[in-house]
C-alpha cells in the first residue's frame, strides 16, 4: 500500500451551494411586497377636475413646397408568354421522372424608355 492511497482529494470551488438562502430571501421579499400592497390604505378624499380652457383666434403656418412634377402614361409592349411542353410518364414510368420530363421556355424582352425631365424652377 502506497503513501498515495491515503489522499483525500478536494474539488475546490464546485462544491454545490445551497439553494436555501436564495428561496428564503425570496419568499421573504415577497411577502415584503404583499405587506406593503395590503396594509396600504388610501381613500379618494375630493375627486379631480379639468380646467376650462377657451380657444380663440390664431392662424395656420404658411407653407410653400416645390415637389416634382410626375407625367404618368402608359406604353403597349408585347410579352412572349413562355410555353411549358409536358410529357406524361408512359405506362412503366415512375412519378418521380415526371420532373424530367418537363421543358419550360422564358424569353422576355421588354423595352421600357423612362423620360425624365430637367426641373425647373
Amino acid at each position: 500500500m502506497t503513501n498515495d492511497d491515503n489522499k483525500v482529494y478536494h474539488n475546490q470551488g464546485t462544491e454545490k451551494k445551497s439553494a436555501a438562502g436564495w428561496i428564503i430571501g425570496g419568499v421573504a421579499l415577497l411577502a415584503l411586497g404583499a405587506a406593503a400592497i395590503y396594509l396600504t390604505d388610501i381613500d379618494l378624499t375630493q375627486t379631480a377636475e379639468l380646467p376650462e380652457v377657451s380657444v380663440e383666434g390664431g392662424q395656420m403656418p404658411a407653407i410653400d413646397m416645390d415637389v416634382a412634377d410626375i407625367d404618368v402614361g402608359t406604353k403597349e409592349i408585347e410579352v412572349k408568354v413562355p410555353t411549358i411542353d409536358i410529357t406524361p410518364p408512359q405506362e412503366g414510368e415512375e412519378a418521380d421522372d415526371l420532373a424530367d420530363n418537363l421543358d419550360v421556355d422564358v424569353s422576355v424582352d421588354a423595352d421600357v424608355d423612362v423620360e425624365m425631365e430637367p426641373e425647373q424652377n
